[in-house]
């Protein structure tokens, strides 16, 4: 028998029965934010994706479906190889922030099926085939489930839940107490 979910489980061990149902815990997410003063938990899943072009564009330009995002400047713009069909909310679209070569960098137009925009400007150096951090962290910086969550105002599950078959799950690493998963493109 079973009561506890993640949040049970680190408060409560009188209902914690035959068995616990740890959830955004296994993830290293808090189910709410009070208790991140009884344990330190650490994400663990990370979403990657690889650019798959590079184009330069003047002012003017319209970027992706229905030109949400229109240049107000020249910039370089990279394409990067995941999409809504992948998982990453269309609600993002514009909205949104990932890491390059530990800088963060803004999407731009609207999340497509198979693909996004990025700005990557101040990232002069990117080729083809460079990695983008979508969840996780890269550098210094770090981008969770939760603020996804917070900018498309649902939970961090129902974030986690909308990764699709089509991304790989890779398992980095493994301790006793956490396995590392990272799903990448």
């Amino acid at each position: 028998m079973h009561l506890a979910n993640t949040a049970a489980t680190l408060v409560e061990a009188s209902l914690h029965y035959d068995m616990v149902r740890v959830g955004l815990g296994l993830y290293g997410l808090y189910p709410a934010p009070h208790l991140r003063e009884t344990v330190d938990l650490q994400p663990v899943m990370q979403v990657k994706a690889r650019i798959t072009h590079l184009k330069d564009l003047p002012a003017g330009t319209g970027v992706s479906y229905g030109h949400q995002f229109v240049t107000d400047r020249p910039i370089r713009v990279a394409v990067v190889g995941i999409g809504y069909a992948d998982g990453v909310p269309r609600a993002l679209s514009n909205r949104v922030n990932v890491l390059v070569k530990g800088q963060p960098v803004r999407q731009i137009g609207a999340i497509t099926m198979d693909q996004l925009m990025i700005d990557v400007t101040p990232v002069p150096t990117l080729q083809e085939g460079d990695v983008v951090t979508l969840l996780g962290h890269d550098g210094a910086h770090r981008i969770t489930p939760d603020d996804w969550a917070k900018l498309t105002n649902t939970i961090s599950w129902e974030i986690l839940c909308g990764f699709k078959h089509r991304l790989p799950r890779i398992a980095l690493g493994q301790t006793v107490s956490s396995a590392v998963v990272e799903e990448r493109w």
